[in-house]
């Protein structure tokens, strides 16, 4: 299939993408003191400052809510910005593109692995937070459900990226709702305030892929326990966004270029 030898063909020029997205966080924190670390900093002081705010609002232990909210907030950074950034993947690759034939792929690798960087370095501060608040015996392989999710969020990530990527250049106002579109999703997931125990498995909860996303993070490591729904629902998404792609790949192949 095409698709999957774009992917292919993308993914062994990864000296290429990575390169390109090393040097993107580079000129993001050039001059900084502190470099890419910011990226840990600014997420300390969202936690520590929406928690006192909305532990007290919420009447919640803070203890308990201040790791409810690092790890939504953290899988929260990571899926909000591969959305909004998607919309420019093909626009800042437009005179690689204009100048030689290369798989569509390899930018959307580029913005991925950027923000899988700054996935991992979020790891640097939630995983202490939670194990200076629970000490070493919260530790448990359920946890590992957790990274599994992870892989799915990243995997759909792609495929979200690489279809709004093409949309955004057909058609230029998508990235402008972008931006607006992720904000009411904010608003409306619960990634600031816990789900109330009598509507958790309301038809509000079960139809938002973006509750389950987070909850493949939360419930394993905050509960223990492994979301077999959110599982489900998370892979049913990827593979829509998979023949999503594959549907529009032959049809996006070469008039991308027409369009940038």
């Amino acid at each position: 299939m095409d698709l999957i030898n774009d992917i292919l063909k993308g993914f062994s020029r990864h000296r290429l993408w990575k390169k390109l997205a090393v040097l993107e966080l580079k000129a993001r924190f050039q001059g900084a003191f502190i470099g890419a670390f910011w990226i840990v900093l600014a997420l300390m002081i969202k936690v520590g400052m929406l928690s006192l705010v909305y532990s007290m609002v919420l009447g919640k232990d803070f203890e308990t809510y201040v790791m409810f909210l690092a790890i939504g907030v953290l899988t929260w950074n990571f899926i909000s910005a591969v959305i909004v950034t998607s919309g420019m993947i093909f626009r800042k690759a437009a005179n690689f593109l204009q100048q030689m034939e290369l798989p569509h792929s390899i930018f959307v690798f580029q913005n991925l692995y950027r923000e899988i960087v700054s996935l991992i370095m979020y790891q640097f501060f939630a995983i202490p937070l939670v194990l200076f608040i629970k000490g070493w015996d919260f530790i448990s392989w359920v946890w590992l459900w957790a990274l599994l999710g992870y892989v799915i969020i990243i995997l759909n990530g792609f495929f979200v990226s690489m279809w709004l990527g093409w949309l955004s250049v057909r058609f230029r106002d998508v990235q402008s709702l972008l931006a607006s579109v992720v904000m009411i999703i904010f608003l409306v997931t619960p990634i600031l305030w816990p789900p109330p125990e009598q509507f958790a498995d309301s038809l509000y909860f079960v139809l938002n892929p973006f509750y389950h996303m987070l909850e493949m993070i939360r419930a394993p490591i905050l509960h223990g326990n492994v979301p077999h729904l959110s599982f489900y629902v998370s892979t049913g998404v990827l593979v829509f966004n998979f023949l999503l792609c594959l549907i529009f790949y032959r049809k996006v192949k070469n008039r991308l270029v027409l369009w940038l």
